[in-house]
């Protein structure tokens, strides 16, 4: 009838969520962050291959800046805890330290290769470097030099992320996590008796996530969640959740994806712990076109899954939501961590960072309770969102 079809059409407009789109860019994304809250707000960094960094009103997504001077495309962006000072990570074998508020180059730190990940430690005073030359080199923001380095490996790493300070084994601004190329994950920690020189530091703990799903450490997030710490690793075809209070513990079963992270893409875990957003390639590729499939593909995704966010539900995997709207594959996703924040960015090849809202997604009830499309999420019984 008339009606129903109305209704229909007025349930499927109460689920467009259409996003806030930040044009600028001209080469693909390859990282969004965003800085915790400031007293003149919140801020969101883009990295985009075209080498020029942005920065934006991460509520409005009205362009604020954009820093000018790396000499290749910036893999990696990420401000510090007051948005005071913005690093980025290059092709033109630096990284970078800005003053955020002017736009000024600051530092420039020398690699023998790519840089493709950066991170601030908690405090600000340590940034972490590491890329295609298989070393983790740390930083002292305020003299510029290298205070620890790993030894050279055989494998790029991909991603850097220091434990958050609040973690009770996180040693307050001592413990870094770093991705490699062939899956797995390092944790280095400063107070260890190999790091007594500079080019001593060892890793204390290795995650295998490469056993039976293959891939590069695509994407890694480490943030606190009702007091447990969480790394979300995206690789392979799946996304992976650990403890990081207990490095190495899965907090679940793997989550299969509907795309993967070979070449692409990454996750993230919203603040309440409830959902996780997620984008990368399409299965089975898309080398031959948009409609072309890799030879000898077992597995082959839905024509344009490469383009969609998708939202999943942290206890039961299942795909709760898809946000649609970019013109070409997602290459990052951060949810918006800051107090009484409700939305999180993408990063896309088609050269925009688009704002969602998340508002609907979960209610946190003042009792705790969670309330909105969710089962649940983590929680501070890690035992019960492990899955056996």
């Amino acid at each position: 009838s008339a009606l129903s079809l109305v209704d229909c059409l007025q349930k499927e407009s109460a689920m467009v969520h259409p996003p806030i789109v930040c044009p600028g860019h001209v080469r693909p994304l390859a990282e969004v962050s965003f800085s915790e809250e400031t007293v003149d707000g919140v801020f969101v960094i883009s990295a985009c291959l075209d080498g020029s960094p942005m920065l934006r009103d991460a509520v409005s997504g009205d362009w604020i800046g954009t820093f000018k001077g790396h000499k290749g495309a910036v893999w990696s962006a990420k401000l510090c805890k007051e948005a005071r000072l913005a690093a980025t990570g290059s092709g033109d074998f630096t990284a970078r330290l800005w003053d955020a508020v002017t736009g000024t180059s600051l530092l420039q730190f020398e690699h023998r290769h790519v840089v493709k990940s950066v991170d601030f430690s908690p405090d600000g005073s340590k940034l972490a470097t590491g890329g295609l030359e298989g070393i983790v080199r740390i930083f002292d923001v305020e003299r510029g030099d290298a205070v620890f380095t790993t030894p050279k490996g055989d494998k790029a790493v991909t991603k850097v992320a220091w434990l958050p300070a609040e973690i009770p084994t996180g040693g307050g601004n001592n413990l870094l996590a770093s991705g490699r190329g062939d899956g797995a994950i390092d944790l280095w920690d400063l107070r260890s008796t190999s790091a007594s020189s500079s080019s001593g530091l060892s890793a204390v703990a290795v995650i295998d996530g490469n056993k039976d799903d293959p891939g590069p450490v695509q994407d890694l997030e480490i943030k606190t969640v009702h007091g447990v710490g969480v790394a979300t690793v995206a690789s392979g075809t799946s996304v992976k959740f650990y403890d990081a209070s207990k490095w190495g513990q899965p907090l679940r079963e793997p989550i299969p994806c509907p795309v993967h992270f070979r070449e692409e893409g990454g996750a993230s875990l919203s603040p309440d712990g409830t959902t996780v957003a997620l984008g990368g390639g399409r299965h089975g590729g898309s080398f031959q076109g948009a409609l072309g499939v890799e030879k000898g593909a077992t597995r082959v995704g839905d024509v344009g899954s490469d383009l969609i966010t998708f939202l999943v539900d942290f206890q039961s995997g299942t795909v709760i939501e898809e946000r649609k709207g970019h013109c070409g594959p997602i290459r990052c996703v951060r949810f918006n961590d800051a107090n009484g924040a409700k939305n999180f960015a993408t990063g896309s090849e088609d050269g925009t960072v688009r704002l969602w809202d998340a508002s609907d997604l979960v209610r946190v009830a003042n009792d705790g309770d969670a309330e909105g499309k969710n089962n649940g999420g983590v929680n501070g019984d890690v035992d019960d969102n492990t899955a056996g």
